[in-house]
This record gives structure tokens, C-alpha cells and sequence, in this order.
């Protein structure tokens, strides 16, 4: 539990100051006073968060008062303190374990069973780039780029920090319990533990397709197209004149197809745009087309078209795009515990391996994945979930206070199963027992916002750079794939001279120079008279040696060629040696 506070105060003993911080965004966190402890029972009104704060139980604490404070890591440590020798004093004391942890941090089940390096690829880069329902009015807003999940899910397991989240919604059933906006961005999959056919070997998943077609993981990814239009005093004007006048309904564009769009120039709600279409068509008066045109990697159907004004009386116009996305091959998901891996096999639901009560996992991961890595947390998490799924009591999975290792096995005890829920499968193509007990449970994976169809990359022929005529580097602008120094060290100890040449010679930026076989000079191509007579020839000539002869022609990178030059101007010359082939 972290508070936004503008003021922490703090005292210093020893020189005698009372320092003021007052800057914007000081985090404070409250803490225990171990003095007024036993007032808690005098309170009046009820334990609720302020009145703790009121009568001096419960005090926020900054990072600067925290150096001179003596705290204990809950109310157990107060007790062993006294008894040491010599006895150890406390000033303040945690309100829970896990609160020691931050927001993102302290949601992560068996926290405390992890790796500190795997908890942090969790807090601070999974939970960022999970999909979830992070806004609560998304038909309204004009976001430029938002991806949202379809069907979001609450873990099986509690922490106390995810308790804390929120405020109370809306009363559910006759009881009158509250309910609490849910923070969570991700859905229960079951997760098996085995070896599928060498499709998730180096991390990756295989998936199961019917659980995909059954609507698991799916994301809506919307993109807004903004574009300023003209005052309406200007289109009104612009109305007069029939001349002025552009349907595009009716025109053509020259950028791109305009199919879609009605006599304003906006696209009708529920077409469906592709590559190259127009997505807002504007044309001035002077007849040049400053319309907005769908780059190569963006389609979708038109979701919404807003037209509105800003706060200065401009114009402008908003059209977003809407696009329904499955996990394919290449999408990226992650649990909780920092176990991150791509789509590498969409398998049918026929050919996974099911249990005797005909449950078929979700996702297959390989269990090299757990003894280097050291997570255990999500086996935890997945022993504890199968048996909450299988009529057990929800249990919490804070970091630090977490149920011993005893209560989640006889809770799998109970419901049935043996050896930490380790169980018999069978064969999903041969229907065989299988010798080796699967490990299986429902555990809590999140999609993240790195999809194969944001990165793919192709390109057989597209622009080059004007000056070095190679390809441009941008994907969206269709740019080319960098052949680096790796790349070429990979060919070289193959062996693939051919293929070496062709990638960096002949593909990239291939040019033909003159070469002087005398002098090992650039030969000019230029115009020249010719002698005893009026008349120009024009060829290729050394003025070094002043001669037309010896001139052969080289092929070679343009790239080179450029850089010789660049080096001329510097007064560098630069000699080519031939050899006849």
C-alpha cells in the first residue's frame, strides 16, 4: 500500500534540522507505530484506515524518515525481539509482509518462492505489456492506439494486495456483499507440463486451437487516424462554388482507393479497409489530395468516425479502426512468474493428452523451463488453483504469508489426487496410457502485447535511400532487412561464398564503374572533342592519363563507389586494381 502524498517531514537528531520535503510525487507507505499499538482497542467508529491514521496507530512513512526507523517485518518479530539478548527494540512494524513490495509485485502468487530476477521481469515488464480492459469507457474514447481483452478472468488464488485494490462497486446477490473492480489482465488456462512433440522446445507453447476458436485470449487491437479538417465558415464557402466541390464518393484518388468513402470524405461505419485504402479523404482547394492513406501493415473495420473541435476552434476529424485478433503463431504470453514464451504449434484438441476425466490442457509448456530459471511459484500456483477448481476453499497466495506446502497437498489429497496432482493421461492419437505422470493445473497467463503480425517483415522489391541507394530501414515506410556483420559471419564459416556475394553485392545496391587498367584510376564519363575536327564524342576517359584506352568496366556496391568519391572531394584518391577474369 503506497500513498501520493506532496509533504514529508523529518526530524534530524543528530544535526539538529527539521528538513521539509515538498516536491511533487514523494510515495509514502504506512506503517505501525509500536508505541500506540494497544490503542487499537479504544478506537471509536470502527477500524477503518482513517481513524488508525487519527489516533496515531498507523503512520506514513517517506524514504527519508525511513532511515532513522527501527522496523520489524510483522507483530510475530515484536515478540522475538524482546527475547534477544540484548533485547532488540522496534519503532514501527509492518502491516503485512507482502506490503513490503510494490503495486505490480505484490499481486505475483508464491512471490517469495521465485527467483528475485524472474519477479522482476513479472513486475516491471509482463505486467506493463499484459492485455487487459484497462479503461472503463473505451466507446469514447479516440486512444491511438488501444488493445483490450475480450474476456479477462480473476485468478483462483487471493493476495492481500489485490484485496486492497479498489473501492467497493455494487452490491451482488441478497447478502449485500461488495464487489471490487478487478485488476487483473490475463485468464486461467490449464497448463500442462510435458513434451509435445518438440513444437515447445526453447520456451515456446503449443497451443490448443479449439480453446482459441472458443474465444481464449482474444484481443481487440483499435487504431485512431486523426486528421485536421476546415472550419465550418470555410466549408460553408467552399459550398458556393460547385466547382470546388470534390465527392469522393465518386473521385479518384491518386494516393489510394477511396471505395469506402462517402461524399464527405469519411468512411462509412463497418467497412472494411485495407492496404493502400484512404482512411480520411481531404483535398484543397488547389486540387492537391491530402488524404490519409492505410500503410502496408494496417487493415481493419471502421469502428467510429468522430468530428469535433478542439479547445482553439480547430476542426478535426477521428476515425477509428477496429481489429479482432486470435494468437497465431509467434504471439507472445507469459504467466505471472516470469515464464515468457512464444505460439510455436497450434495443435488440435484430438491430438492433446487427456486425463481420465476428459480434461484436455490449454497450453503445453516444457518442464525444462522450471529447474534453471527456479520458479517453483508456479507450480505452487498451479497445485493450489487445482485444488481451489476442484471444490477446495479459496486460499491466499500472498508473497511471505503464503499456505505451507502441507495445506496445498492435502488439499489435492482431498479432492482425489496424489503426488503434488501429478495424474495419468492418456494418448491423444493413439489413446494409450501414457508410463510418465503429467503434471496439470489451471495457472494464470497473460497476453502480451508483442504479436507476430505487428513484427512480420517481407520484402522482394520497394524503395531505396536516394543518396546511398540502398534500402531504406523503416518496416513501415517497406523498408529492407539489415544484413549486418553477424549475418555475413555466419556465411563465411559455411562456407557460402555465393550466397555471400549475392546478398551483399548483387541485392542490395549493385552499380558499374570505369576503371582505368593503366593507372588503376576512375575513368570520367564526359564529353570530348575530338582531334583534327569539331565533332564530340562521349565515353569514358582517364585525365590522368589522357586517354580513352585501357578503359574497362567494374561492377561493384554503389555504396563503394559513393564513398570513393566522398573520399576525392577530401582530396584522397583511391586506386582500383583489375584483373582479367
Amino acid at each position: 500500500m503506497w500513498f501520493r502524498r506532496q509533504v514529508e517531514i523529518k526530524w534530524d537528531r543528530k544535526h539538529g534540522e527539521v528538513r521539509i520535503f515538498s516536491d511533487a510525487g514523494r510515495i509514502l507507505r504506512p506503517l505501525l507505530i509500536v508505541e500506540n499499538i494497544k490503542k487499537i482497542k479504544l478506537v471509536k467508529g470502527g477500524y477503518s484506515f482513517q481513524s488508525l491514521l487519527d489516533e496515531g496507530i498507523v503512520e506514513l512513512i517517506g524514504v527519508e524518515e525511513e532511515e532513522d526507523c527501527q522496523t520489524a517485518w510483522g507483530i510475530k518479530y515484536l515478540f522475538l525481539g524482546e527475547k534477544e539478548q540484548p533485547p532488540l527494540y522496534y519503532t514501527h512494524c509492518e502491516l503485512d509482509l507482502s506490503f513490503l513490495l510494490g503495486l505490480s509485485c505484490g499481486i505475483i502468487p508464491f512471490a517469495n518462492h521465485d527467483h528475485a530476477r524472474r519477479v522482476l521481469y513479472q513486475s516491471e515488464k509482463h505486467s506493463q505489456q499484459a492485455l487487459g480492459y484497462s479503461t472503463t469507457n473505451p466507446n469514447i474514447r479516440v486512444d491511438t492506439l488501444s488493445q483490450q481483452l475480450y474476456y479477462p478472468q480473476r485468478p483462483l488464488f487471493r493476495t492481500m494486495i489485490s484485496d486492497c485494490l479498489g473501492l467497493p462497486a455494487f452490491p451482488q446477490g441478497q447478502n449485500g456483499v461488495l464487489a471490487k473492480p478487478e485488476y487483473f489482465n490475463g485468464q486461467n488456462a490449464i497448463v500442462a507440463v510435458n513434451v509435445h512433440h518438440g513444437y515447445n522446445q526453447e520456451d515456446s507453447l503449443v497451443m490448443n486451437q479449439a480453446s482459441l476458436e472458443r474465444g481464449m485470449f482474444r484481443t481487440e487491437h483499435v487504431r485512431s487516424y486523426k486528421a485536421e479538417v476546415d472550419n465550418m465558415e470555410l466549408f460553408e464557402a467552399k459550398r458556393l462554388k460547385v466547382k470546388d466541390r470534390v465527392d469522393f464518393g465518386k473521385a479518384q484518388s491518386k494516393i489510394g482507393r477511396v471505395d469506402s468513402l462517402d461524399d464527405d470524405g469519411f468512411p462509412y461505419i463497418g467497412a472494411n479497409l485495407q492496404t493502400g485504402d484512404i482512411v480520411i479523404g481531404r483535398c484543397a482547394e488547389s486540387g492537391t489530395d491530402h488524404s490519409i492513406k492505410l500503410k502496408h501493415t494496417e487493415k481493419g473495420k471502421v469502428q467510429k468516425v468522430v468530428l469535433t473541435a478542439n479547445d482553439e476552434g480547430q476542426n478535426f476529424a477521428v476515425v477509428s479502426l477496429r481489429q479482432i485478433r486470435s494468437p497465431i503463431l509467434g504471439d507472445k504470453f507469459s504467466s505471472m512468474h516470469g515464464q515468457k514464451g512464444v505460439v510455436g504449434l497450434l495443435e488440435s484438441q484430438e491430438n492433446f493428452p487427456f486425463t481420465h476425466q476428459g480434461i484436455v490442457p490449454d497450453i503445453v509448456i516444457n518442464p525444462h523451463a522450471f529447474p534453471t530459471r527456479q520458479t517453483p511459484g508456479q507450480l505452487l500456483e498451479a497445485a493450489l488453483g487445482k485444488g481451489i477448481a476442484c471444490g477446495g476453499s479459496v486460499r491466499y497466495a500472498t508473497p511471505f504469508t503464503t499456505p505451507s506446502i502441507d495445506e496445498i497437498t492435502n488439499q489435492l489429497h482431498r479432492a482425489g489426487f496424489s503426488r503434488w496432482g501429478s495424474e495419468r493421461v492418456y494418448n491423444g492419437q493413439s489413446g494409450e496410457m501414457m508410463r510418465s505422470l503429467i503434471f496439470m493445473g489451471p495457472t494464470f497467463y497473460q497476453r502480451l502485447n508483442h504479436m507476430a503480425e505487428d513484427k512480420v517483415k517481407y520484402r522482394n522489391t520497394g524503395p531505396v535511400h536516394p543518396l546511398t541507394r540502398q534500402p531504406v530501414a523503416d518496416r513501415k515506410r517497406f523498408g529492407g532487412v539489415k544484413f549486418g556483420e553477424m549475418e555475413r559471419d555466419c556465411l563465411l564459416a559455411h562456407g557460402a561464398s555465393a550466397n555471400l556475394h549475392e546478398r551483399l553485392f548483387t541485392l542490395s545496391d549493385f552499380s558499374q564503374m570505369h576503371v582505368c587498367n593503366k593507372c588503376d584510376n576512375i575513368a570520367n564519363v564526359i564529353q570530348r572533342s575530338v582531334q583534327g575536327g569539331n565533332s564530340k564524342l562521349r565515353g569514358a576517359y582517364c585525365r590522368f592519363c589522357d586517354s580513352a584506352e585501357n578503359i574497362v568496366k567494374v561492377s561493384l556496391p554503389y555504396g563503394a563507389k559513393l564513398l570513393c568519391q566522398e573520399l576525392f572531394s577530401m582530396g584522397i584518391c583511391v586506386k582500383f586494381g583489375t584483373e582479367h577474369c
